[in-house]
């Protein structure tokens, strides 16, 4: 768990058992009533109705259904609350442990999967099929298993792994999966309109894979595992037959663009701020100049991160990429339009012709675009002068060059 993970939960039990505390009380209590008792000698029924009646009061008026099904989960799984026959089946340790490297090795290849396209490769939907639906099915049964746990420690990175696919929902959306309200994943049937870079946002480097294997392996060792995933049975399509093809050793190349691009944006910057002054007006010769020198070096900097060797510097261009994508309507207004893969062109001189002052402060003014490009530049810069945090062994197996200390805890 990182820093900040084990901060937002300390903060909202913390909240909870503030505004919740009384009831919370009552709903120990009653564990301690009645003569039914669980295979934790606590009462089920008494305190499955105590738990029903917090729910139904007024102190949840007005909360969604979503948040009163994650309060009830969390503290169900904390206070040991079985409502069925069914639910009181706690899952073994060595289920849980077969399940989590079932899902640790479904994430590895997707992954792997997802790091061997190019941006610009047609997507093969029916291999694109078949390794999300072997991932979905492995995440959902470890979901399972690890909801019925009574191990504490497997709970919690259970809660946080759940806890990513909400945070990621959104990039698996546009993958072609859906979050349910259980938080188990599903397939879309249209896949038709999945890119590669939806693909790659979703489960690259740093994607949503990444983080499944990091909770899977945590989970895998707790339950006596060696938190060591392959990715096995990876269904290539033609332009995507070897991880590393085309990738090339281009650190030297990347940290020179990192700096150019920076430059670059820094002058486009500093024009569109400019605009609008009793001495500085728009300029179509002016900004055309900034505008293609800025373009012109983006497109060669994301072009060459996307072949890097270093999978977390092709990771950036992925999202810089997204980025762009993001910020397609702002920049359109001044004259530069992006397209799939994130590239960028500038419109011809009639087009520009037609825009303002407040066109191109619009999207390159403020905390915008620019700043966006300006910090993958810092970051592919920094990743190009070191080794990554996390490499894989010849067998594709998951090493981390990290086991302790600040940066595992980054990691973890």
């Amino acid at each position: 768990m990182t820093v900040g993970n084990m901060a937002s939960l300390q903060i909202s039990m913390a909240q909870a058992q503030t505004k919740y505390g009384d009831q919370l009380d009552k709903l120990n209590a009653s564990y301690l009533s009645g003569s039914k008792l669980n295979k934790f000698g606590l009462n089920n029924t008494k305190a499955t109705e105590t738990l029903n009646d917090l729910l139904k009061s007024s102190k949840f008026k007005g909360k969604d259904e979503n948040f009163k099904s994650q309060f009830s989960d969390l503290y169900k799984s904390i206070f040991g609350i079985k409502v069925d026959d069914k639910d009181s089946d706690t899952a073994s340790a060595q289920s849980i442990k077969t399940a989590s490297a079932a899902a640790g090795n479904a994430a590895e290849s997707i992954k792997s999967f997802a790091d061997g396209m190019k941006y610009g490769d047609t997507v093969d939907i029916d291999s694109y099929k078949k390794q999300a639906q072997s991932f979905i099915d492995s995440y959902n049964a470890m979901i399972d298993k690890v909801s019925n746990s009574d191990n504490q420690a497997v709970l919690q990175k259970g809660v946080l792994m759940v806890n990513s696919g909400k945070v990621y929902s959104s990039a698996l959306k546009r993958a072609g999966i859906t979050v349910g309200s259980d938080n188990k994943l599903s397939l879309n049937s249209d896949l038709s309109k999945v890119s590669a870079v939806n693909i790659k946002s979703a489960f690259g480097s740093d994607g949503f894979s990444s983080k499944v294997i990091q909770k899977a392996e945590q989970i895998n060792t707790l339950t006596g595992g060696n938190g060591m995933f392959t990715a096995s049975g990876v269904s290539s399509s033609s332009s995507t037959s070897s991880k590393n093809d085309g990738y090339v050793n281009n650190s030297t190349a990347l940290k020179e663009l990192s700096a150019k691009v920076k430059d670059a944006s820094g002058a486009l910057k500093e024009y569109a701020a400019g605009l609008g002054s009793e001495d500085k007006s728009y300029s179509v010769e002016d900004y055309k100049k900034a505008a293609k020198d800025f373009v012109d070096t983006y497109n060669s900097f994301l072009d060459e991160a996307s072949k890097s060797d270093k999978s977390t510097i092709r990771n950036r261009a992925t999202t810089l990429a997204s980025g762009a994508n993001a910020y397609k309507y702002s920049l359109q207004r001044a004259g530069i339009s992006v397209d799939k893969n994130g590239r960028l062109s500038l419109a011809k001189d009639a087009e520009l012709a037609k825009l303002t002052d407040k066109d191109i402060k619009y999207p390159f003014g403020g905390n915008g675009f620019l700043d966006k490009v300006n910090d993958k530049a810092d970051q592919v810069k920094s990743l190009a002068s070191s080794a990554s945090a996390m490499s894989y062994n010849s067998d594709k197996t998951t090493n981390y060059a990290y086991t302790s200390g600040a940066l595992f805890a980054v990691y973890a």
